[in-house]
């Protein structure tokens, strides 16, 4: 899956910015799980659908995260996924994935900033004290 480079000078700075950008995931009957890489402002360089799965759940390949994230010198991450059913929270599985990927990232020097779960509310895993 190939990184989709941002064409505007847009900043994520609030889990409002990243719900506007990935709203549209509502409308999936399937989860989808992307990775956005920002510059040490919070302007985006990038994201990168990361997998694709079934209503229920996705697999994540956290070696491309972070691979995409070297690569692009991103300074930071936000994770990003939704859930089609619509349920806010974050499950057993999204706290796990989330936790490996900020441990290799904070090797690199890489700050994980969020991972957002697009469902109705959208939910914050750093709002809610997950991250």
């Amino acid at each position: 899956m190939n990184l989709s480079y941002s064409e505007i000078d847009e900043k994520l700075t609030s889990p409002s910015d990243v719900k506007s950008r990935y709203n549209h995931l509502k409308e999936k009957p399937k989860e989808y799980f992307y990775a956005v890489f920002l510059r040490a402002d919070n302007s985006v360089i990038g994201d990168k659908l990361i997998g694709a799965g079934d209503p229920s759940n996705v697999a994540t390949d956290i070696g491309d995260i972070v691979r995409t994230a070297s690569v692009t010198n991103a300074q930071a991450v936000i994770l990003v996924h939704n859930h089609p059913s619509l349920k806010s929270g974050a499950t057993e599985a999204d706290v796990e994935v989330t936790k490996e990927v900020e441990e290799v990232l904070q090797l690199l020097g890489i700050d994980l900033l969020d991972h957002l779960i697009i469902a109705e509310p959208v939910y914050s895993m750093k709002q809610h004290g997950d991250l």
